[in-house]
């Protein structure tokens, strides 16, 4: 049977475990995952900032060779197609049916 002395010594070991144990989570909560988490948040910020200039510019690139081509098209349209007719055309014999 347990002894007052020893139910103490269990209740002071639990409340002492219960401190640690709130230390710990308090460390974990505002200690380096933290700066972690906002380390990469802030890149992922950067990152995705990236992409939509990366997108911008590509978006600009492709609507400058889109009016290239209309105007290749406005300027000689029976060039462009013949040049369309004949890329067909072979393309429809080099692909098996």
């Amino acid at each position: 049977m347990a002894t007052q002395q020893d139910l103490n010594t269990i209740s002071s070991d639990l409340s002492a475990l219960k401190r640690d144990f709130a230390t710990l989570l308090y460390d974990l909560r505002s200690g380096p995952l933290t700066d972690a988490r906002t380390a990469i948040q802030d890149r992922a910020g950067q990152l995705g900032h990236r992409a939509a200039d990366l997108y911008g510019q590509a978006s600009g690139q492709a609507s400058k060779g889109a009016d290239r081509i209309a105007g290749q098209v406005t300027d000689r349209p029976l060039v462009t197609l013949l040049a369309a007719f004949s890329v067909g055309f072979i393309a429809s014999r080099l692909l098996p049916r």
